[in-house]
């Protein structure tokens, strides 16, 4: 357990997105700087694992955020037993590679309600008073390199990425007079299953383009929670409001 300004002993986040890419890094590094718990994902064994995994106690929770009213009877129940929040960290989403004319209405509705509105709703729950322990509150969400440049095929994930830092800003100065920093992370591309799955619908030269791009080469997951753990922590404790790019220094260029 990290000690000082990491030290996150005695707190509790919801982690969204917990069973894989970088809500599993991310709850496997606030687990062993000393926070509390809960897992949140649709997928039930990769929950367990990461709960097996975790240093510390943990309360893994199978929940749709797409389903907005049992996901509040859910978090609160969970809640209920594990204790209040200090913040959540919202790293659920999915990709949607498609040119402007073949843009499905359907795909986009569910990307928007999981990648972007959730996060809104995550915020009203857990900045409510039955939720939220009332100190040391803090919110990070995750936005992308693409919520901040253009790219073609890509304007239905650009559009719910893009949205996430403007709720970020406004979240930041509506929820200060709680004492919750809300903060955005908008990462390059990583290696995750995600990321794989993408990388393996186009070609090898495509690839190599791709990690080009990064001056610094593509990251990992950790390195994303690395950032997430600043932000939850005493270090972070003047910001909110902020867009960090962890990229590699792909928006450099």
């Amino acid at each position: 357990m990290m000690s000082g300004v990491l030290d996150l002993s005695g707190r509790r986040y919801l982690v969204t997105g917990a069973a894989s890419g970088i809500g599993r890094a991310a709850s496997l590094l606030l687990a062993e700087c000393g926070a509390e718990l809960i897992l949140l994902d649709m997928n039930e064994d990769g929950l367990k694992e990461v709960a097996q995994e975790c240093n510390g106690k943990v309360f893994p929770l199978a929940a749709d955020l797409t389903d907005i009213s049992s996901l509040k009877e859910k978090i609160k129940s969970t809640v209920s037993e594990s204790g209040k929040l200090n913040g959540f960290v919202h790293c659920a989403g999915i990709p949607y590679i498609s040119p402007l004319n073949a843009v499905n209405e359907a795909k986009a509705e569910k990307l928007y309600r999981i990648n972007t509105y959730a996060a809104i709703e995550l915020a009203k729950i857990c900045s409510s008073k039955t939720v939220y322990s009332g100190d040391n509150g803090s919110i990070v969400l995750i936005s992308s390199v693409y919520g901040l440049v253009g790219s073609a095929a890509n304007v239905v994930y650009a559009m719910s990425k893009g949205a996430v830092i403007a709720i970020t800003k406004s979240l930041a100065v509506e929820l200060a007079a709680k004492g919750i920093r809300v903060n955005c992370i908008a990462p390059g591309f990583v290696k995750t299953n995600m990321m794989g799955g993408i990388s393996g619908s186009f070609d090898a030269e495509y690839n190599a383009r791709l990690e080009h791009l990064h001056p610094l080469g593509l990251g990992t997951a950790e390195d994303v929670a690395n950032a997430i753990l600043f932000m939850l922590s005493d270090m972070g404790r003047w910001v909110t409001g902020s867009v960090l790019s962890v990229d590699g220094g792909f928006t450099a260029q």
